[in-house]
């Protein structure tokens, strides 16, 4: 099972649990129910874009698995909202992350565009 930390101050309204949720679920680590994604939604990422609720949920169930996951900040704002911080891997490698998520509204809108970025962290974790 992941170890998921977060910021004392990510989860401090609504929206920004729930881009908090969205981007643990690109993870790997909870759900991402389909009614949550617009038809046509987007994610795109490492290794090129991933169109289309089917192909989104198959994109999901083959990423790689995670040690931990520390989120360091949400952000909401409109139709928009990012989370980032550092993952770390089995095999103790630590990667930087963000996901930009845009929704159709802003309020209680469907995903239409997921964007994905990792980054080497340059350190091992033990």
């Amino acid at each position: 099972m992941t170890q998921v930390t977060r910021s004392p101050d990510c989860a401090n309204s609504a929206q920004n649990r729930r881009i908090e949720n969205i981007a643990l679920a690109l993870m790997g680590e909870g759900d991402l129910p389909d009614a949550a994604l617009s038809e046509g939604a987007v994610w795109d990422r490492s290794g090129g874009a991933v169109l289309g609720r089917p192909a989104i949920q198959q994109a999901r169930e083959n990423q790689p698995t995670c040690k931990s996951i520390r989120i360091e900040q949400v952000v909401s704002h409109g139709k928009a909202g990012t989370a980032s911080g550092v993952l770390t891997r089995p095999d103790g490698s630590t990667r930087l992350f963000c996901h930009v998520i845009r929704f159709t509204r802003s309020e209680n809108g469907e995903i239409a565009q997921m964007v994905s970025f990792e980054h080497a962290h340059g350190r091992k974790n033990g």
